[in-house]
């Protein structure tokens, strides 16, 4: 293609960076490469061959998109009721991700999106999924064309069913019940009679809508002035006189006069002279590995990792890889150290200290993710990767904590520039003046 913006030169204006419109290109090869398995394809960026796909099975095409890591343990359906063919792979529960790009619903041949569809999908999964987290998917679905318009949108993947109810059961139920056979989820569907009940379309009730409920992120807020770490914790903690007793030294608001206790396994609450302080341990921790992260991108040194004793080798997806290449400079610097197998295979050698044991390649993944898909505004590469580093490796919902590592995580959390606040703008800190609690109880 050559003089693409010959007539609309203004359009060249809008396009984003290489990496980003590379993106945009990959996303849309891939809808092809997955909607025809038999068609062999190539791919050239900058002059040299980056992928090429052989002709081959619906398997073999998914693990050549999705990465052979996965494609090995996906897990086959094809449930066909009514004159409906489902079919494709899916992945058990624990290969979640967190962003929505490894998910591919396919009518006739056709690349789709179906909120409903993909809701239905979702359900499927029953208990085993949690806010933020995604499956992954790659399905193809056959019916007769007179029974779905496709002309509602100019692009043509949205689309109307005409027994759209009818097919939200079957999606509901051949995942659950796919699942349930792997061993994945605990049996329970429903028997032959009620599902040829609900494809035939006789279930009453209420449309089902494919809304997920899950919140965008808020923009994050701009950096606030810096502010003395004590001078944060006496409005907090107490009066001078309390610093004093202590020696006024930095954990000062922290001795042995003042004590924090974990509430389910997910926020840390104290006695403060005003009434009480309720921390969210995660977003807290965030806060501190995102400034802690931010200083080492910006001091512009490679700080160093710890060596893997079992080196971890991925193979990567089409887009995962891009982007990998693209902040592979950065992650250097916050003490990865990967190198490039062979295609889009990596190998993991050195990982930063403070990650946790058994999460070396997830931690990638996740950074991977959420650097792609968290809405960031204007921020910059080395706060979007700070940011995506502090998220996945902070203090999890749920995890206990000891009271010392409660009283570390406080005085850290007011040595940073902006305490009250995660790097996606939550509140990482809230207080109930006692007035307001007295007020409860009248």
């Amino acid at each position: 293609v050559q003089q693409l913006f010959f007539n609309t030169p203004a359009r060249r204006k809008f396009l984003k960076s290489d990496t980003a419109e590379n993106q945009r290109i990959i996303a849309t090869l891939k809808r092809f490469v997955l909607a025809c398995p038999r068609i062999s394809f190539e791919l050239w960026l900058d002059g040299r061959q980056y992928f090429s796909f052989k002709k081959g099975n619906v398997r073999e095409r998914i693990a050549d998109v999705f990465g052979h890591d996965i494609g090995e343990r996906l897990i086959e359906m094809d449930h066909s009721l009514a004159g409906v063919r489902l079919h494709g792979f899916i992945a058990p529960p624990d290969l979640k991700r967190k962003s929505r790009s490894h998910q591919h619903l396919f009518l006739n041949g056709r690349p789709i999106q179906d909120r409903s569809l993909s809701y239905a999908i979702y359900q499927g999964y029953g208990e085993t999924l949690k806010e933020g987290e995604h499956p992954l998917f790659c399905l193809y679905l056959t019916l007769d064309p007179s029974l779905v318009d496709v002309n509602i949108h100019p692009t043509k993947m949205q689309v109307r069913f005409s027994n759209d109810r009818s097919l939200y059961y079957m999606f509901l139920n051949s995942v659950s019940r796919t699942l349930s056979k792997s061993g994945a989820l605990p049996s329970i569907t429903l028997d032959g009679s009620a599902q040829a009940a609900v494809i035939a379309g006789m279930s009453a009730g209420e449309e089902e809508k494919g809304k997920s409920g899950r919140k965008e992120r808020p923009a994050p807020l701009p950096a606030r002035k810096k502010k003395n770490a004590q001078q944060l914790s006496l409005a907090y903690f107490g009066g001078k006189e309390n610093v004093e007793k202590t020696g006024g030294g930095q954990h000062g608001h922290s001795g042995e006069h003042h004590r924090f206790w974990q509430l389910h396994g997910s926020f840390v609450l104290s006695e403060i002279k005003s009434g009480l302080v309720i921390i969210d341990q995660h977003l807290a921790h965030a806060r501190i590995l995102y400034e802690d992260t931010l200083s080492r991108l910006n001091a512009g040194q490679p700080s160093g990792g710890q060596k893997l004793l079992f080196p971890q080798k991925i193979t990567l997806a089409l887009d995962d890889f891009l982007v990998f290449k693209d902040i592979n400079g950065y992650l250097e610097k916050i003490g990865f150290l990967i190198r490039v197998f062979s295609g889009n295979t990596i190998v993991i050698e050195e990982m930063p200290a403070d990650v946790k044991i058994g999460r070396e390649s997830q931690i990638l993944l996740d950074i991977i993710d959420y650097y792609k898909n968290a809405p960031h505004g204007q921020m910059r590469h080395t706060e979007k990767i700070a940011a995506a580093f502090a998220f996945k490796n902070a203090y999890k919902t749920g995890e206990v904590l000891s009271e010392a590592q409660m009283h570390a995580l406080v005085d850290q959390l007011f040595a940073c520039e902006t305490p009250f606040y995660a790097p996606n703008g939550k509140p990482a800190i809230i207080s109930m003046d006692i007035e307001e609690l007295k007020a409860r109880f009248r």
